[in-house]
């Protein structure tokens, strides 16, 4: 019998290697499907991944080939009834999967029903597509300034009832402690290990959506059959596995990009070696979508914060209803006061709806502790509403914005004519991060920009004219009196420009905005700067007019300069303006007189 088994193995090798031919080998080891399947780097020399779990050869993470046999060769092992799950059909379904396609594997079974915890996984039952989200800048803190992604596998397609889909997202794995410092230096150093983790949708949806208040666009893709599976597959191999996390370019949107190449042709990620941001991903697969008549992307679904929401809520009140609401957050009450009781009953349901509402919010928000006073006062304040009757009509919705993928992409390139103190010359401009506040985006005149760099080319030498290093601008106005959010604008600039002297600067500023009418907001700010030049301290009392007006994006901003403790006031006007000309180009106008007299035209596009 002994016999028999071994002629029965030796028949079995010497018919896989009749499959398994080199030059068969050769040409597969090389494949950007099995590279990505691997997650090799563009150069194919090296896999992102170094967990030792990711690779059945010791030299997997650096040799394809080595890796391609040694997979190949675990796929023919017989299973070990104690340790099914961990045979190779079953720990990399998705390599199976693909390999099945290339090569003839002996007794192939898709799905071995000897993988018992893969068979159990609630993802390969009822998948009806996949979305990639992109979550808005959160300037709360730095590593969510410049946005987050990550994919959700919808278990259903009903958009309304969607908390229980599952998310697949890429984060940095943090100790239980850390100190703020130490979070930035291990970000941009390396010192963190990160990987991918599988959640329900309602964590994203909490922590982007009720906490952070975030908005979020939803990219639904189209994905035959195949592909959804050989996506799920290679997802149920990538939970846990550990890689090195970098918050400049091996980040959340890279990670993502990264996973979602393996479904198509082209790589998503053209390069990034010093920079990539999340927004990129979802620029590219338009990109992709359009360049293939809509193959990519079939239908993308904007979800607004639950701050968004309540706002648009309090617009639809009526003044006699915003009127009543502020009197009952005042006093505190739970029931309509006495002196409105009279009031017909829908307009007093609509209050008490949007006050429940409001509450909600408003504890989501701070994050307190709900004791059982708190309860017991929502629950008097529930009771007296289902006294009355149910509302009808709509209660509010936000304004629906338009795709991210609509605005500016975030990384430009532009050329002027640039005049400083009548020294007139060629300029190029560049940033791999603009979100600028008169750029077409959907900040409202909030701004995010980074390492903008202005290079000026005179008649008699080349020169660094501007560089910014970050430039932030948060414009905060107060969408319902009596919310206890933070109202305070603020800005934050550091940089160098050239003046009569290089001069290096760091300039931040406080103050208040107001929303004038749907297109325009008024600032004032107070700003305190530190500089390298003859004047290091100075202060810049200023005011503020932005204005939206669609394509054209206009920052105008007036007041005066002084250095502390002297009494040598300057005045100071600076305008920014900028027409959207095509979804790639647009034309900008910069002039102020700090210092010195600058004024530049010219075009930038956007890529």
């Amino acid at each position: 019998m002994k016999t028999l088994i071994l002629y029965l193995l030796l028949l079995t090798t010497s018919l896989c290697a009749d499959f398994w031919k080199e030059s068969d080998i050769e040409r597969v080891a090389k494949e950007p499907t099995w590279l990505n399947l691997l997650h090799y780097d563009s150069s194919g020399s090296q896999s992102a991944i170094h967990d030792k779990r990711f690779f059945l050869d010791s030299k997997g993470q650096r040799d394809a080939k080595r890796e391609l046999l040694a997979t190949l060769k675990a796929y023919g092992e017989p299973f070990n009834d104690k340790e099914r799950d961990e045979h190779a059909q079953c720990r990399f379904p998705a390599r199976y999967l693909w390999l099945s396609t290339q090569f003839t594997l002996p007794n192939y079974n898709e799905l071995n029903p000897a993988c018992d915890k893969l068979l159990k996984w609630k993802l390969l039952k009822g998948t009806q597509s996949i979305s990639v989200v992109f979550v808005s800048g959160y300037l709360g803190n730095p590593a969510s300034a410049f946005g987050h992604s990550f994919i959700k596998v919808n278990q259903s397609n009903n958009e309304e009832d969607n908390l229980f889909d599952t998310t697949l997202s890429y984060g940095a794995l943090l100790p239980p402690k850390y100190n703020m410092p130490e979070y930035i230096f291990n970000g941009l150093t390396g010192g963190y290990e990160a990987a991918y983790s599988d959640k329900y949708y309602y964590n994203q949806d909490i922590t982007y959506s009720n906490q952070e208040f975030r908005d979020m666009w939803e990219y639904r893709l189209k994905l035959s059959d195949a592909k959804r599976k050989l996506f799920l597959f290679h997802a149920w191999e990538l939970m846990g596995k550990k890689n090195q996390y970098f918050f400049l370019n091996r980040n959340c949107g890279y990670k993502v990009s990264e996973f979602l190449s393996l479904l198509y042709e082209k790589p998503l990620i053209d390069s990034a070696y010093v920079w990539y941001s999340p927004i990129e991903t979802f620029y590219k697969l338009k990109e992709m979508d359009e360049k293939g008549a809509g193959e990519i992307i079939d239908k993308v679904i904007y979800i607004p914060s639950k701050q968004q929401i309540i706002y648009a809520q309090y617009r639809m009140l009526t003044t006699l209803e915003k009127k009543m609401v502020s009197e009952m957050i005042e006093k505190k009450l739970n029931q309509i006061p006495i002196e409105y009781q009279d009031v017909n009953k829908s307009l007093q349901a609509h209050v008490l709806d949007f006050l429940l509402a409001y509450r909600k919010y408003s504890f989501e928000k701070s994050k307190i502790k709900i004791d059982k006073d708190i309860k017991a006062f929502n629950r008097s304040l529930l009771l007296n509403r289902l006294k009355l009757p149910a509302s009808r009509g709509q209660k509010g919705k936000p304004k629906i914005k338009e795709p991210i993928t609509e605005n500016n992409a975030p990384r430009y390139f532009g050329m002027s004519f640039l005049t400083q103190e009548s020294d007139d010359a060629l300029a190029l401009h560049f940033a791999p991060f603009a979100i600028e506040k008169v750029g077409y985006n959907n900040f409202s005149g909030d701004e995010l920009v980074v390492l903008d760099t202005t290079v000026k080319m005179g008649r008699e030498k080349v020169s660094l004219n501007k560089f910014d290093l970050i430039r932030i601008q948060r414009l905060k106005t107060k969408q319902i009196p009596y919310d206890e959010e933070s109202s305070l604008s603020w800005n934050l600039h550091i940089g160098t420009q050239e003046n009569e002297n290089r001069d290096y600067f760091i300039d931040g500023g406080l103050g208040y905005a107001w929303e004038l009418t749907n297109h325009m907001k008024f600032y004032t700010m107070m700003n305190l700067s530190l500089h390298s030049d003859e004047k290091k301290y100075r202060y810049m009392p200023n005011i503020g007019l932005y204005g939206d007006f669609h394509h054209l994006r206009v920052d105008l901003k007036a007041g005066y300069e002084n250095e502390l403790m002297k009494e040598n006031p300057e005045s100071i006007f600076v305008l920014n303006g900028q027409y959207r000309m095509h979804k790639h180009l647009s034309l900008f106008l910069q002039y102020d007189n700090i210092e010195m007299e600058y004024l530049s035209l010219g075009l930038k596009w956007f890529y």
